[in-house]
């Protein structure tokens, strides 16, 4: 074998061999309760319940959420959309780490540091008061630093390295070029950090003192192949996750709970055989008993979607399946003449708006607006030209999910799919995430519609965080001039 093609084995392990390692990663972070007992002081770390070392945010309000903070070695996915205020809690994160004495890597995809140290002093974070290196520099370290810089450009050095280190083997065949945005590149650039900071033993990969661990964001490393944002994300966490090691891993993608219910009819072609099927009934078919969460699909299965722009309907290959578990009511969505859908209260339908279809969560779909559907109600041979027309909304009213798992299917191009008593055009999740699958924690922050509120309102939610018993309330979030990203309970 190869040199390339023993790394291409490393790179591309099967999800199911990278889900057993984590497995084995769980059951290491389990045996260990050798946590000292020390209070928690402002800034630093409360190791008070059950042995728990909890890491500060940074922020007083979600610290108490938390009670005293973030489980020691924890991986924390922030997702939202953008301007919700995911960059401005990375840096209370670091701030904290700095006051009380950790070490951090921050890393900055979005924009250079510099740009970061500008906005933070807007906060009271000063950053520059502490020593920082960034990775990209040449010139030689004196002091070892407190702060470890990768932005692009130290992403673009580290690449070059690599790709410089296996350009060729003794008979001249060319072996892999290294991308700056490749996860391979980010797990060398965060171990060089390491090194940097002075916190790894000779030989070692682990470091040996706390060190706080900033990703913001993530998703410019899978923006070309967002369904492959899972495999990315296990890639990432063997080769990083360590217990010395609590992360801020930003997500432009919002967690998804964004699905229909299991009884919605859909159209699947497979070698040339159409069924039609419930949902629920086809992806079923790739999860265990009781599973939950996204599966890859690896085979050409197609299904029915519309062209948002042309309007035509068209066969698109699937990317992906989910299954959640869904606790509150669904919507369902009755249109003239009895067509209707079932959908989570956060996914999205389409409707006409301005001679044109947008997609609009299904809390915000109002009577009388034109949802677009396909004009055969019955589907004899979808091969045959299949025309799109837009029928109004009737009624809209809660029901309960008819089994305990609600569905959804990530299209290829349209993110859309035809589903429903009487064909109705729905808006499928983003699978640009997978991140959230292998968090420990999930702080999910939203907007509402700007358009329809006519201010921007902020919101967040602690969606998970192993080992603790949070809040479970949405909080209202503010972005204060001198206090940065500041967080109140939704009743004051």
């Amino acid at each position: 074998m190869s040199e390339e093609d023993r790394e291409s084995t490393i790179y591309n392990r099967d999800l199911s061999e990278l889900e057993k390692e984590l497995e084995l990663l769980s059951r290491e972070k389990e045996k260990d309760k050798t946590f000292p007992k020390e209070i928690r002081e402002e800034g630093k770390t409360s190791k008070k319940d059950f042995g728990i070392t909890r890491i500060s945010t940074g922020v007083a309000e979600l610290d108490k959420a938390l009670h005293g903070g973030i489980p020691k070695g924890s991986w924390v996915a922030i997702t939202g959309e953008p301007g919700t205020g995911k960059s401005i809690l990375c840096m209370h994160f670091a701030w904290a780490g700095l006051i009380s004495g950790d070490p951090v890597v921050y890393v900055t995809t979005e924009a250079e540091f510099r740009d970061v140290v500008r906005q933070a002093r807007q906060f009271n974070i000063d950053f520059e008061s502490y020593r920082i290196h960034d990775i990209s520099s040449s010139k030689e370290i004196s002091e070892v630093p407190q702060i470890v810089v990768i932005d692009i450009f130290g992403l673009l050095k580290i690449a070059r390295q690599m790709s410089e280190y296996t350009q060729a083997d003794s008979e001249g065949v060319r072996k892999r070029r290294f991308a700056a945005l490749d996860i391979q590149t980010l797990v060398s650039a965060i171990h060089e950090a390491y090194k940097v900071l002075g916190v790894l033993r000779e030989g070692g990969r682990s470091p040996y003192k706390h060190v706080r661990l900033i990703v913001d964001s993530l998703s410019a490393f899978w923006a070309d192949k967002p369904a492959m944002a899972r495999k990315y994300s296990y890639d990432l966490k063997i080769s990083t996750h360590r217990e010395n090691v609590t992360a801020y891993l930003v997500s432009q993608y919002a967690m998804t709970t964004k699905s229909v219910d299991y009884k919605t009819p859909i159209v699947i072609k497979y070698n040339d055989t159409i069924e039609i099927c419930q949902i629920g009934r086809f992806v079923d078919r790739f999860f265990n008993y009781d599973e939950e969460g996204i599966k890859l699909i690896k085979i050409p299965i197609y299904t029915l979607s519309v062209n948002p722009k042309t309007l035509k309907v068209e066969w698109r290959i699937l990317k992906a399946v989910a299954r959640h578990r869904e606790n509150r009511n669904l919507l369902r969505i009755e249109l003239e003449g009895g067509r209707s859908v079932s959908v989570t209260q956060d996914h999205s339908i389409y409707i006409l708006n301005r001679d044109r279809i947008k997609p609009i969560k299904g809390s915000k779909v109002r009577e009388g607006d034109s949802i677009p559907v396909l004009l055969q109600e019955k589907i004899e041979n979808p091969n045959n030209d299949l025309k799109t027309g837009f029928i109004m909304v009737k009624r809209i009213e809660e029901e309960g999910p008819s089994t305990p798992y609600v569905y959804d299917l990530s299209v290829d191009m349209n993110e859309n799919f035809i589903a429903g008593m009487g064909w109705i055009l729905v808006h499928n999740s983003t699978f640009g995430f997978g991140l959230e699958h292998i968090a420990d924690g999930v702080f999910h922050l939203w907007m509402e519609d700007v358009e329809e509120s006519k201010e921007v309102k902020r919101y967040m939610i602690i969606k998970k965080m192993r080992m603790t018993d949070h809040i479970r309330t949405a909080f209202r979030v503010e972005i204060e001039p001198n206090r940065g990203f500041v967080l109140y309970p939704l009743s004051s």
